[in-house]
């Protein structure tokens, strides 16, 4: 994965430091220094606008933003992941599909739905290992 965007498993230490400026974004979320994201999805990067829409209820897609890394940056501190992954956990695929009704979409329901499950996953492992997610569209 690039630094394109995609979204991210790390440490809270790692995304604090990173939001100071103390840990250079590109080197780190293209896994090309000595410190890298423990995980990165990028699958679902292809849908991020629809899951911005679709999640926003669970923070899917981060639960604060930020223009410290550019372009369009959301994270979630680990304990945000936490509750991001229960939320997730018990949403429906019927609920997501009748969510993307009144979302501005040009993917299908089909694939919202996909990409949705990836990010379920992804997140019950983030949530597992006590990582924050960082999520980041260039």
């Amino acid at each position: 994965m690039s630094a394109e965007g995609g979204f991210y498993a790390l440490s809270d230490d790692q995304l604090a430091r990173l939001l100071a400026g103390d840990l250079a974004y590109a080197p780190f979320l293209q896994s090309a220094a000595g410190e890298k994201p423990r995980e990165t999805h990028g699958d679902a990067i292809a849908v991020w606008y629809e899951l911005s829409q679709v999640l926003q209820a669970e923070a899917g897609c981060g639960a604060e933003q930020t223009d410290k890394i550019p372009t369009m940056v959301g994270y979630s501190s680990s304990q945000q992941v936490q509750a991001t992954a229960a939320k997730l956990a018990a949403l429906a695929d019927a609920e997501v599909r009748k969510r993307c009704e009144s979302a501005l979409m040009e993917a299908t329901p089909d694939q919202v739905v996909q990409a949705v499950q990836g990010l379920k996953a992804f997140y019950q492992r983030a949530a597992a290992n006590k990582d924050a997610v960082l999520f980041r569209v260039a």
